[in-house]
């Protein structure tokens, strides 16, 4: 892993909002904030990161849609002390790990690895009734992924927070990881211990109580 240079807070928004907009999973979802909100999707497909009100407008739509930065997906969010782009390595597959959410789980055996996820898939098991077949079929615009967005509060272990499908594609094609760019924010131990505990050192969860 590489760092390029810190971002701020009003650029991982635009990012977090253009991956979720291309997303056959969460589009409809994301129409419908802009729909209640009256705004255009111009505001995140042609989104301009120096006009104050437009940063302000796509708070709004993240707050409609996701509840961020403290409710819904958001609820107990650690405070980010600083943003970064980075471009990652294939190597760093192995410290990304999904957030803690049922289908994740499974999918992944309960480990939260996407490279985990990937054998469940290529086993043929479907968990939830849910098809693969979008996995499958998003080999094919790997080049084309967007940047993913993790956070960390010890560079060890990094949360999705927005990729996890384009993540599970990269589990089946580990190589493709290579080169490819990542937002990652940064918070204390003490901030993320709240929001997900198994992003710990496993040092850490040995010697507190929780």
């Amino acid at each position: 892993m590489k760092r390029i240079n810190k971002i701020t807070e009003e650029e991982m928004i635009l990012e977090f909002l253009k991956g979720e907009f291309n997303s056959n999973r969460f589009n409809e979802d994301l129409r419908n904030a802009l729909i209640k909100l009256n705004l255009n999707s111009n505001i995140i497909s042609n989104g301009d990161l120096t006009n104050k009100k437009e940063n302000l407008e796509r708070l709004k739509i993240m707050k409609e849609y996701r509840g961020y930065p403290d409710e819904e997906l958001f609820e107990n969010f650690p405070t980010i002390y600083e943003w970064d782009y980075v471009k990652l390595s294939k190597e760093d597959i192995d410290k990304i790990y999904y957030i803690d959410y049922d289908y994740w789980n499974e999918l992944s055996n309960n480990t939260s690895k996407p490279l985990e996820a990937a054998k469940t898939i290529k086993e043929g098991r479907e968990i939830f009734k849910v098809s693969n077949q979008p996995f499958i079929d998003g080999i094919k615009n790997i080049d084309s992924f967007p940047p993913i967005i993790l956070i960390t509060c010890n560079d060890e272990k990094y949360l999705i927070i927005e990729g996890h499908s384009r993540m599970t594609v990269y589990g089946l094609n580990p190589d493709k990881l290579e080169g490819t760019y990542a937002y990652i924010g940064y918070c204390t131990e003490e901030e993320m211990k709240k929001y997900d505990i198994r992003m710990l050192k496993d040092e850490s969860l040995k010697s507190r109580k929780y």
